[in-house]
């Protein structure tokens, strides 16, 4: 069995419980994060696949809500089509329509529910059956619209006292999209992302014996572990995949894998191998590269959690020279930038502006594209307020940002201290 579908039997154990506890409700609502949703979307159409499960009825519906005067007569119409097809295909078919007073509901949603009781009670071979309506529109028009027809449906269904018919609907756990209706039952899904993901490692590397899948496996293990606050596990894993990396010569890979051991030490209050970790990483990495950068700045960011701003300094010092050698400009702009700002002090104020003046001697070689997605209009925002009575130099500052940027180019930023 693959991870998706052990996944889809869990959910289906799941299904069960909440349908036989909530009897009494006529809408149930699964919620949980996307991934999750989506689970729970893929279960609902698996069941229109398998045989008929205790005689239960899944009807799916993704079509657009338009209104809650037209939603219910849409399912209605999709419904006589199918009967339309059993009455060419079967002799004696039990005669059904819709026998109900218009003009007594707020909105159509009884064009729905009605022809399904119906249905119920003259066909025999699902007079036993529970009919699962699943909506999941991939559009709406109007939410609040869309509440007052779901609202009305469950009180149509439990008017009629019939507990074999219910509505289904999905939605993330945070961001709902309908109001708390109290005739609903929500019940969460949770899959754990990271097993899915080990699992499926496992699952498709089974047997290939490769070094490559064999070190992506390892990562998966290690975040599995590192999400649930298992250092020691994930430490494990990591080593493992820093010697994969390794036999294979995947350089990246291996700086990669040491990095995250380096967090996992971090998170496991290990400052020392933590510390040694990243040493490691720079008698490993790849000179002049961006990787080598990327791993100044996280060094740097390191030390600065742990209250080590002269060394942090640096650190990004180091990675700026890096960026420069190798032409990453706008990465070189950000690690002047930052230790320009932890110099934002009155006693280290000339410091803070040298380097960011050298941000603005950066930007000046740099093309308009990628100059735009530079951080320079903070820096120059900075610069303006740190330059204080030197008009002269604001005046320049601001006619050249105005010529990189247009006149509204000044960003939010703090008075000086």
């Amino acid at each position: 069995m693959n991870p998706v579908d052990l996944e889809l039997v869990k959910l289906k154990r799941q299904w069960r419980k909440v349908v036989a506890k909530n009897a009494e409700k006529p809408m149930l609502i699964c919620v949980g994060e996307k991934h999750e949703t989506d689970l729970f979307d893929g279960f609902i159409k698996s069941k229109l696949s398998e045989d008929a499960d205790e005689g239960d009825i899944f009807l799916l519906h993704y079509q657009e809500f338009n209104g809650m005067s037209s939603f219910g007569q849409t399912l209605w119409d999709e419904w006589k089509e199918f009967y339309e097809m059993l009455e060419k295909s079967e002799e004696n078919i039990p005669e059904w329509k819709l026998d109900v007073l218009e003009g007594q509901f707020k909105t159509d949603a009884y064009k729905a529910f009605y022809p399904l009781l119906d249905l119920k009670k003259k066909f025999p071979h699902i007079k036993d059956s529970k009919i699962y309506l699943y909506i999941a529109p991939v559009r709406i028009y109007d939410i609040e619209e869309l509440s007052l027809w779901i609202k009305e449906w469950c009180t149509i269904c439990e008017a009629s006292e019939n507990k074999d018919i219910k509505l289904i609907w999905a939605e993330h756990h945070t961001y709902k999209t309908l109001p708390h209706n109290p005739s609903a039952h929500s019940f969460r899904v949770e899959v754990d992302i990271h097993q899915l993901m080990q699992n499926t490692a496992a699952h498709t590397n089974r047997k290939k014996n490769s070094a490559d899948t064999d070190f992506q496996q390892q990562i998966l293990i290690a975040s599995n572990h590192l999400s649930k606050g298992r250092f020691k596990e994930a430490e494990h894993a990591l080593r493992t995949a820093v010697k994969l990396a390794r036999e294979q010569k995947n350089k990246q890979g291996e700086v990669s894998a040491y990095f995250m051991l380096a967090q996992a030490y971090i998170a496991d209050r290990k400052k020392d191998r933590a510390e040694d970790t990243f040493q490691t990483i720079f008698e490993e990495v790849e000179p002049n590269s961006s990787l080598e950068v990327q791993m100044y700045m996280n060094y740097g960011s390191y030390l600065l959690g742990n209250s080590k701003k002269t060394k942090a300094e640096k650190a990004f010092e180091k990675a700026a020279e890096v960026a420069q050698t190798i032409g990453e400009s706008a990465m070189a702009i950000e690690c002047y930038r930052i230790i320009g700002t932890l110099n934002d002090t009155m006693l280290t104020k000339d410091k803070m502006i040298r380097y960011f003046e050298k941000c603005l001697e950066i930007a000046r070689l740099m093309e308009p594209s990628a100059r735009e997605q530079s951080s320079l209009r903070f820096v120059a925002s900075m610069l303006i307020l740190k330059y204080e009575g030197d008009n002269d130099k604001k005046a320049i500052l601001e006619n050249e940002m105005k010529n990189y940027f247009g006149n509204d180019w000044k960003v939010s930023v703090e008075n000086p201290k």
